[in-house]
């Protein structure tokens, strides 16, 4: 059992040190995931890359998590002959293209594990410290996304409720708020002395490549398939050719913060979505891969 007293001293004067430090090995198992960056990087790898990246090939484009997790679910209803097989099947197959899309965490990890091997490998930056600054950059990254796409949600589509801080809506904002406020305290808190952000020609070449695909998304000049519902307490509400989606998440009643999935299949929204999302973290993980003042970008 560690000594904690003495732990918080030492981590006052030397905290990624005695973070590194810290044994938490019980059964078998290190819970302290922060002192071997090496393994964890090796770890997600395997459980937030390679799977859904399977998972995602396999499943179909716009496969989700949703559709396992809900299919997964009802397999004891199944088991127990509650449901029939085609019944365990229309629930999968309901859940297509709404939820998690596994590319959200083949994209994410991949940066993850590439930001935190160039500053093991460049840097000679590992463990703990590694592993906290990799974090916060990749922390800046998904909420610029999220919050380009719930800006661009609110204001294109007409869901104000997106930006509604009531729950449950409430706790999504506040994830994306903290995922800055993390990757914020890191980017300011770089030793500027030593360390320089690599802002290069293929950075800025990657940032106004996302700025253009988030303009034409906005702007988007295929045709769409249009969706209308009913909002109780509103009346119709009908999609827009502006910012258009795959899946729609549309608040039931004026007076609730969450929305009701809808499902519109366009290979092209599709496709747009996961180019975005892909340049943008091509951008950012371009920008991140920090470098000492002495060596040239």
């Amino acid at each position: 059992m560690p000594n904690f007293p003495l732990f918080f001293k030492n981590f006052k004067e030397k905290p990624f040190e005695t973070l590194d430090n810290l044994d938490l090995k019980y059964f078998g198992f290190q819970f302290n995931l922060l002192r071997n960056d090496e393994k964890l990087r090796k770890a997600l790898f395997n459980i937030f890359f390679l799977i859904p990246l399977i998972a995602w090939l396999l499943l179909g484009a716009d496969s989700t998590a949703d559709q396992v997790a809900n299919m997964m679910v009802n397999i004891p209803n199944f088991l127990t002959q509650k449901i029939t097989l085609n019944e365990l099947l229309k629930i999968y197959n309901s859940y297509y293209g709404l939820g998690t899309h596994w590319s959200a965490s083949v994209i994410y990890s991949l940066l993850f594990i590439g930001i935190s091997k160039h500053l093991s490998d460049k840097l000679d930056i590992r463990n703990s410290l590694n592993l906290s600054l990799t974090t916060g950059f990749v922390g800046i990254t998904i909420a610029t996304f999220e919050f380009y796409w719930q800006f661009s949600y609110y204001y294109f589509q007409n869901q104000a409720w997106i930006l509604t801080f009531k729950f449950p809506q409430a706790r999504i904002l506040t994830q994306n708020i903290m995922f800055m406020a993390v990757g914020m305290i890191v980017l300011l808190g770089l030793n500027y002395k030593v360390v320089k952000l690599n802002i290069n020609r293929l950075t800025v070449a990657f940032f106004l490549i996302t700025i253009g695909l988030c303009l034409l998304w906005w702007y988007y000049p295929f045709q769409t398939q249009k969706l209308t519902v009913h909002i109780e307490g509103y009346g119709a509400w009908t999609s827009s050719q502006r910012f258009p989606q795959t899946m729609y998440t549309i608040q039931p009643n004026v007076n609730v913060a969450y929305g009701k999935m809808y499902h519109i299949e366009d290979p092209g929204v599709h496709l747009l979505n996961n180019l975005l999302k892909i340049v943008m973290t091509l951008s950012f993980y371009s920008l991140f891969k920090i470098k000492k003042k002495e060596e040239k970008l």
